[in-house]
């Protein structure tokens, strides 16, 4: 090991470049040989931090899924209007500079759920997790665009998470396979423009509910 490199942050690097290869040729395709070699550390080095190669994939789970949060959360110059519109705007933002964390963390997942997701009851387990932690954030965004008039109500804002994510895994899958963001571009646009906003019924029930509450 490098001793000029303190070990948390060997241990971050070993993730990095573990998520790299990962994500370019997958859990199996990728050989612990390969992955000391592109980190320069030992194998007792890469022991000293992650028990197995299973255990090294969870930790690169939860290590990225952690780092999304925290990108998405910091993401600023956010657009005046309603929550659905940032919302949007934010998941653009991600397409469009395809390297950002949240956007590597989606495809990530999307790669090992198909891989490895019923290899084993730890990997099962870490992928349904760091899911629900997704589904979690987003059920609350379309809670607070429910709240706001800008997102159909005869939906449940959990189903409504769940439709978003399940549309981004699978043109994540198609991005892969056709070296293109466009399937991504085309889901958001038909989610917020046809599927999302409230049907006319709603809007005009909407609408006489403020009209009989007005003063």
């Amino acid at each position: 090991m490098n001793r000029g490199r303190k070990p948390e942050h060997c241990r971050e690097s070993i993730l990095e470049m573990g998520m790299e290869l990962f994500d370019r040729k997958g859990y199996h395709g990728t050989g612990l040989k390969e992955i000391l070699d592109a980190c320069q550390v030992s194998k007792g080095s890469f022991y000293n931090f992650f028990g197995s190669k299973e255990e090294f994939a969870i930790e690169i789970i939860r290590h990225f899924q952690s780092q999304a949060f925290e990108c998405w959360n910091l993401q600023a110059d956010q657009p005046p209007g309603c929550h659905a519109a940032r919302l949007r705007h934010k998941i653009e933002t991600e397409i469009q500079t395809s390297q950002a964390h949240c956007f590597r963390m989606g495809s990530l997942l999307a790669n090992l759920s198909g891989e490895i997701g019923a290899a084993s009851d730890a990997f099962r387990h870490c992928i349904v997790s760091a899911t629900h932690r997704i589904l979690d954030a987003l059920e609350q965004d379309m809670l607070q665009c429910q709240q706001e008039g800008s997102v159909r109500t005869d939906i449940s804002a959990r189903a409504l998470a769940e439709l978003i994510w399940n549309c981004w895994q699978g043109a994540l899958l198609r991005m892969q396979v056709e070296d293109s963001t466009a399937p991504l571009s085309t889901m958001v646009q038909l989610l917020w423009e046809q599927v999302l906003p409230p049907c006319p019924a709603n809007r005009l029930a909407n609408s006489h509910d403020k009209d009989a509450n007005a003063p």
